[in-house]
């Protein structure tokens, strides 16, 4: 197959230029990472080694060739280095490791300058060499990430092409002439085309995985959180209900005891004795209704509250409960009155009906000045 050979290089120089387009769309709307910058500019630098061999006329040939094979190392450096860093970690001694080895193949290649075959396979050979490292840390990467897989299955498989490349070259010899149009060169951009946009996209794939298992890992501890904050409420919610459950006991004893006594002093002429024991009375059966609503609150809190209609007369439940309210009343010298009406009977559970009147009277009681009047009334 041959093509025209310097048409492919502006292919793939176009190629790099969407693939860092997209890169750089990347970073700023989804990935704002480091090393995704890093793996942007590895594939600039080489976009820019492309573009200066293909004008190389406008520099010395010896400048242009040392800038050119500093930007390609710097490539296969800066990529292989960012793809290894996907998961953020900041690997230093790795870090050293390739700045040495950056340093020793780009001082190789300027040694080796004058020969132009040997120069290429140190280039090709440190390409190799930097992929094949990515390959090996991208393969055994704890998280065993399905694209991380995939990409240094690519790594390794580019390097092992490059060893190939290499070797067909110093075989050929000073007869070699990289822009020469040629079926090896032309697969060799093609396959590098193929490769790169293979790497980059698989890249931005890995990392959309990463942020997957994040967020699923996530969502994992907020539903672990979420079912010890239900199993806290429970207990606290059980707690209550024992609390006001054993309370019930006593607070029942002195309301008895409060009656008896109530009787006992109302055979008497004490008149200010039996008023204090009234007080007493009433006040034993406010806290008895309030230990009866907290015990309500918590049997719902925990779904043990059922709804239980029956008939009930409406009349005698509002009595009751301003007979427990009176004591509240007369501290504010407010006075309470219901005017009873006709038999009214409604269908309903009569511990719910108890509670939410018991709370409109409070609030009446509450929200009404001193020496004020509250009137009950039923329509």
């Amino acid at each position: 197959m041959t093509l025209d050979y310097p048409s492919i290089l502006f292919f793939l120089a176009l190629n790099n230029l969407f693939i860092i387009s997209l890169f750089i769309y990347q970073y700023f709307y989804h990935h704002k990472q480091w090393y995704f910058l890093l793996v942007a500019l590895g594939i600039t630098f080489q976009t820019i080694a492309i573009i200066l061999h293909g004008n190389s006329d406008f520099l010395p040939p010896i400048l242009a060739l040392r800038i050119n094979n500093l930007l390609m190392i710097a490539c296969f450096t800066f990529t292989s280095f960012g793809l290894i860093s996907f998961d953020g970690k900041k690997r230093k001694k790795l870090l050293r490791i390739f700045v040495v080895f950056a340093f020793l193949f780009y001082a190789a290649i300027v040694i080796a300058e004058k020969n132009n075959t040997i120069m290429n396979v140190i280039r090709i050979i440190s390409c190799s060499f930097f992929y094949a490292i990515g390959a090996y840390y991208l393969f055994f990467n704890k998280n065993k990430y399905k694209f991380s897989i995939l990409l240094s299955g690519v790594l390794l498989l580019y390097s092992i092409f490059q060893l190939f490349r290499a070797y067909n070259i110093y075989q050929i010899g000073d007869s070699y002439v990289f822009l020469k149009s040629s079926t090896f060169n032309n697969w060799f951009l093609i396959i590098s085309i193929l490769v790169i946009s293979a790497i980059s996209i698989g890249y931005i794939m890995l990392l959309k995985e990463v942020d997957q298992k994040t967020i699923l890992e996530k969502n994992k501890i907020i539903e672990q959180d979420k079912l010890k904050l239900e199993a806290l409420n429970q207990t606290q919610n059980k707690l209550f209900s024992i609390i006001a459950h054993d309370l019930r006991s006593p607070f029942n004893n002195i309301l008895c005891l409060s009656e008896l006594l109530s009787e006992k002093v109302a055979t008497t002429e004490n008149s200010e004795s039996e008023e204090f024991v009234d007080l007493i009375n009433t006040t034993a059966k406010n806290t008895l209704s309030l230990l009866d609503n907290l015990l309500n609150w918590a049997k719902s809190q925990t779904g043990e509250l059922g709804f239980s209609p029956e008939k009930i007369n409406l009349s005698k439940v509002i009595l009751h409960i301003i007979e427990l309210k009176l004591s509240q009343a007369k501290a504010k010298n407010i006075s309470l009155h219901f005017s009873a009406t006709d038999e009214i009977e409604i269908s309903t559970d009569e511990n719910i009906l108890r509670t939410v009147l018991r709370n409109l009277i409070s609030n009446a009681i509450k929200f009404t000045n001193p020496e004020g009047h509250i009137n009950v009334v039923v329509n």
